[in-house]
């Protein structure tokens, strides 16, 4: 796996310096407002219409009438 994984394990040190070096600052992001956890994890409907949002996606599939026939 050494010969796939190569490019992450140079871009980690990569990052590792810069943070040591004091020229990029991380910070944490909680998980309600993590938007790649609507592509990984199960959510509930509150999180996932928030998310849904953020990422400007619109569904498809909704009636164009409003629900209303």
């Amino acid at each position: 796996f050494h010969e796939r994984t190569k490019h992450i394990e140079i871009n980690c040190h990569i990052v590792r310096n810069k943070v040591q070096s004091g020229l990029l600052h991380l910070l944490p992001v909680s998980s309600s407002h993590q938007t790649a956890n609507i592509f990984t994890k199960a959510l509930l409907p509150a999180t996932f219409q928030s998310l849904h949002s953020k990422l400007g996606m619109s569904d498809n599939h909704s009636p164009a009438c409003g629900g209303m026939l």
